[in-house]
């Protein structure tokens, strides 16, 4: 379990990245952002991109459109995806 100072830390990012995605509709400006986060993509391609952040056990979902947008996106902390399974 991760310690209170962290836990704390990592929902502070995880609200940072919902507000900076839903302000950028352009996925070249959160593939930026997101790399000046410390995030390293796991998975960035035309249909989805995984982007991770090993420290604070974040990751986040972008589903890609035709557009160099994202149709939709999810952030989460492994913790939650473990027990979402």
């Amino acid at each position: 379990m991760l310690g209170d100072t962290q836990t704390m830390q990592q929902q502070a990012v995880m609200g940072e990245i919902e507000e900076m995605i839903q302000s950028m509709p352009d996925y070249a400006e959160v593939r930026e952002a997101l790399r000046s986060l410390d995030f390293i993509p796991e998975q960035d391609d035309a249909d989805v991109a995984i982007w991770v952040q090993p420290d604070l056990r974040i990751f986040v979902l972008l589903r890609m459109n035709l557009g160099g947008g994202y149709a939709g996106y999810k952030i989460a902390a492994y913790d939650e995806a473990d027990t979402a399974r």
